[in-house]
């Protein structure tokens, strides 16, 4: 058995794809999302967030609410909006961001490569998220987001995908964003063999970048679906996580910084001295971006200082001598109150694509009292954790850009 696939995709028309295509939950907010869904009707946004068709008021009950996501799908493929491929293909995605670029394989990865550890994550899901998703996946049928995946990259599919990148491309735009966003298709029976051999042959095992709730909600989707039917093969379209692979010397991992709301009772001059026990603290004249791990900019009553961790800070255990762990441990949870960052109300987290001056904004404007600026984790980091099978503190990583739903569908009836 072959663990990663083509697929037949349902996908936009041509002159079509950047009105269908989406960007994920964490950037846009529901009212951006509602104002631009009303003013394009062909967004798939419609399909997988369909409360935002209805006032908060009257807002249905799920099993309606996904009644009129399914057939809001039914009516862009009546109207031509979407079409289905004819044959199952790979396919290759291009994106590229202020002289960036990364280049994945849109694919089908088979869910027992996910239960046996080969698909390997370094974050906690919540129950619940997982829940409200196999809802989703019930009603609807399909994945429209390709699980976002790392792979320790292989030469021979790094120039077979050059190869396929010469010709004329299914889609080329430019996203909300600035992202260009570029797709082809792997159509042809020989080439389409060829590149399932050297995925099946090189990509021994893979890393969630971003989708940690998406694969686990497809792997409840997919234990109930085998527990219900009779005749079981592990063919059956719903065995398959939806997933786009990425050779990881391609891929950025942006820092995630962090800001409080206060000081948790503490003076200014208290927590510099309190801070002074595991880190060297020093005043600097300008912004201070981290530059190497284990250091830290500060930023508190118009002042930063530049934070570098003592050895006794860490241990060399893979999740401790992260700096969002350090951060966490030594400052955030003992010195300032945040005990647990996934529910405290005082915390709020800002992506470095953003740059440090978003946490200037934040202190200047009285909306925090206090914001650190890290330094981003490292592939390797994210692997040796994954290895592990450690997760990493909430809020570790943000990779950008960030992969577009829609573009590409996966039908699971």
């Amino acid at each position: 058995m072959k663990k990663i696939i083509p697929f037949n995709a349902l996908r936009p028309v041509s002159d079509k794809a950047r009105e269908v295509a989406i960007y994920s939950n964490n950037l846009l907010r529901d009212d951006e999302r509602r104002e631009r869904a009303r003013k394009n009707p062909n967004s798939f946004a419609h399909v997988v967030k369909p409360k935002i068709d209805f006032a908060d008021s009257q807002i249905p009950p799920a099993n309606e609410l996904m009644k009129y996501s399914k057939n809001y799908l039914q009516k862009l493929i009546e109207q031509g909006v979407l079409v289905n491929d004819n044959s199952a293909y790979f396919y290759i995605y291009r994106q590229q961001l202020h002289g960036h670029s990364q280049s994945g394989i849109v694919c089908c990865y088979h869910l027992d490569e996910y239960r046996n550890g080969k698909i390997k994550k370094h974050e906690h899901t919540r129950e619940e998220k997982e829940k409200e998703n196999v809802v989703h996946l019930k009603a609807s049928e399909i994945q429209g987001n390709p699980v976002f995946l790392a792979y320790k990259g292989a030469d021979a599919i790094d120039v077979f995908v050059f190869e396929i990148q010469q010709r004329q491309p299914l889609y080329d735009f430019i996203s909300d964003f600035d992202v260009r966003q570029t797709v082809w298709a792997v159509s042809d029976k020989n080439e389409i063999e060829k590149l399932s051999s050297l995925l099946n042959q090189h990509v021994t095992e893979s890393y969630i970048a971003d989708g940690h709730h998406r694969a686990a909600s497809m792997k409840l989707f997919s234990d109930e679906m085998k527990s219900s039917k009779q005749n079981h093969t592990g063919e059956e379209p719903y065995n398959y996580l939806f997933a786009c692979l990425f050779p990881a010397n391609q891929l950025k991992i942006f820092e995630y910084n962090r800001s409080v709301k206060d000081l948790n009772g503490n003076t200014e001059d208290e927590l510099i001295s309190k801070i002074s026990e595991w880190f060297s603290v020093e005043k600097t004249d300008s912004r201070f971006q981290p530059k190497d791990i284990h250091e830290f900019g500060m930023y508190m009553h118009q002042q930063w200082y530049k934070l570098t961790a003592k050895k006794s800070a860490y241990t060399n255990n893979p999740v401790d001598v992260l700096d969002v762990s350090i951060l966490q441990e030594k400052i955030l949870s003992p010195l300032l109150g945040i005990d647990d960052p996934r529910t405290d109300k005082r915390v709020d987290f800002i992506e470095g694509t953003k740059g440090i001056q978003a946490l200037e904004k934040k202190v200047n404007k009285g909306k925090a009292s206090v914001a650190f600026a890290l330094h981003p984790v490292s592939m390797d980091q994210l692997f040796a954790i994954s290895d592990a099978g450690e997760v990493m503190p909430p809020k570790s990583t943000w990779f950008e850009p960030k992969l577009m739903s829609g573009l590409l569908i996966y039908k699971m009836s």
